[in-house]
């Protein structure tokens, strides 16, 4: 994997993982600290995707959906 790809990987899978840390019900300390998390995680987000070309940021965009879809076929409610 080339530097770039990691990169993509990584803003493609966290701001998802973020997405599911912010429905998760969390009290004292470690709702404080995930949404220090949380914010980091978007304003990694912001700085790295607003420089990324347009079809990085489609591709975020795949990841985001593919990882999205793995999670539902895994974790099915029973």
């Amino acid at each position: 994997m080339t530097q770039e790809q990691k990169i993509l990987a990584v803003v493609g899978l966290l701001p998802v993982l973020a997405d599911l840390l912010e429905d998760v019900e969390l009290f004292r300390n470690s709702k404080k600290y995930a949404n220090l998390f949380l914010n980091e995680v978007r304003r990694v987000d912001n700085i790295i995707i607003a420089d990324a070309e347009l079809e990085a940021q489609s591709q975020q965009v795949n990841i985001q959906r593919a990882f999205i879809q793995w999670l539902k076929t895994e974790f099915v409610a029973e």
